[in-house]
């Protein structure tokens, strides 16, 4: 075991010691290596507890701003915030360290190893579920995350506590009042319509992030996986519609996207064609999409419901209805018009309020029960009543399950269904779009 040497002065080296006046720490692995740090598993000498260590690599500006972030969430319950547990800071090799809990892995490794296989409506639940909880306590706090992502998301320990997440990573985190007009925070796919357009921001910017990563759980991809801004906003508008003229006027990119009529009595906008951007910009458009998105309802009808009785069908399909419900308050482009944490934790999607008088009835719902609350009774789960509602409070589950037909005549109307693209698997997308070397994400794309 040695200190690390000067030739490795700005990287981790598995074997090295690093020190602080608490205790020695041993590198065992090097968790990932970045431009501007590096995350190593550690052995805490003093206690042999296993700890992630994050080396701030002369970024001594980012590193205090980091480490005022995290002294104020210091007050918070960590494991009941789902946020990452955060024991110190040190001074090691004239690099300013932090000391984690040692997580299991980030959704994105998860999700990699699965080969972009989705995972099932009942496993997204719990997952939007937690994360919504941990925005809600950074809101009360006042703290923009700014950078939710896959790799932001660790599983805890998914062997013994499947499914249970913390949110990492709080290098871009800010005060709501330190909020900069025109910075490029978020990773690109999860970029939000206000930090492309330019516009002022605030923490709605953090749901729009995780309306993203619900969405990319369920397709196995990301629903915008634009390499450019050009391409992010040309997607969103194809699928979501185009922002209102209120938020256009005032963005100060919005001409990068958009071309304003001065013609027309209102000034309308349009959105600037692939070949005029082209020309303008000298960027050429790249359609990246494993699926062309029309509406968010498109994602109703891309699974098969397989439910064995009719009850548990019909018990998925009005589920993957309250998810889609859900996304559309996620998405929406105006981000004073978007969900707040606190109403995503009531939505019935997340909280299966509309279901609990079917956990007799259904298989599905007792499962989906004890997926969302492993350690409770998972009746108690469920906070519907066991008692079939009364019919003023009927939801579609408590009535004639509708056919398949019936659901694309209510839910459809004038949407179009997907039409499918060339496919592009999760991490063939994330590596187009995102410089991420750790689990603990290190860098954050342009």
């Amino acid at each position: 075991m040695s200190n690390l040497s000067s030739s490795h002065r700005n990287s981790v080296v598995v074997g090295a010691l690093l020190r602080s006046s608490y205790s020695e720490y041993l590198v065992e692995s090097v968790l990932g290596q970045g431009t501007f740090s590096a995350v190593a598993k550690c052995r805490r000498i003093a206690d042999r507890k296993t700890v992630a260590i994050k080396m701030m690599k002369n970024q001594d500006r980012q590193a205090k701003a980091e480490v005022a972030v995290l002294s104020k969430l210091r007050c918070l319950d960590s494991d009941k915030c789902n946020l990452v547990r955060w024991y110190r800071y040190f001074i090691s090799n004239e690099h300013i360290c932090l000391e984690f809990e040692h997580l299991d892995k980030s959704l994105y490794d998860f999700m990699k190893g699965r080969n972009g296989q989705p995972l099932h409506i009942k496993e997204i639940r719990p997952i939007v579920q937690q994360l919504a909880n941990a925005l809600d306590h950074l809101k009360t706090a006042r703290i923009i995350h700014a950078d939710l992502k896959l790799e932001n998301i660790m599983l805890v320990n998914h062997a013994q506590e499947p499914y249970r997440v913390k949110v990492i990573d709080f290098g871009l985190a800010r005060d709501v009042s330190a909020a900069k007009l025109g910075s490029y925070l978020q990773s690109r796919p999860y970029r939000s319509p206000e930090i492309i357009l330019g516009l002022p921001f605030t923490e709605a910017i953090d749901m729009w992030s995780l309306g993203i990563i619900a969405a990319t759980l369920y397709l196995g991809f990301f629903p915008f996986p634009g390499s450019s801004n050009y391409d992010m906003m040309r997607y969103i508008v194809e699928a979501l519609g185009q922002p209102p003229n209120t938020m256009l006027t005032l963005g100060s990119k919005t001409g990068r996207y958009f071309q304003q009529d001065h013609n027309s009595t209102n000034s309308t906008w349009k959105f600037k064609a692939p070949g005029q951007f082209w020309r303008e910009s000298g960027i050429q458009s790249q359609d990246t999409r494993a699926m062309k998105l029309r509406s968010l309802y498109d994602l109703v009808h891309i699974r098969a419901i397989d439910g064995k009785t009719m009850s548990d069908r019909g018990a998925e399909s009005c589920d993957i209805l309250d998810f889609v419900d859900l996304l559309e308050r996620m998405l929406q482009l105006e981000a004073a018009k978007r969900i707040t944490p606190r109403h995503v934790l009531k939505h019935r999607f997340t909280s299966m309020c509309n279901m609990g008088w079917m956990y007799n009835l259904s298989s599905y719902v007792r499962s989906c029960s004890e997926l969302l609350n492993p350690t409770t009774d998972s009746r108690k789960a469920v906070c519907g009543s066991l008692q079939q509602p009364s019919s003023a409070t009927t939801h579609p589950i408590q009535q004639n399950l509708p056919s398949a037909s019936a659901e694309r005549s209510q839910y459809s109307g004038n949407r179009m269904k997907a039409s499918t693209a060339v496919s592009t698997p999760l991490a063939q997308a994330h590596r187009s779009t995102t410089d991420t070397s750790s689990s603990y994400s290190l860098k954050m794309d342009d």
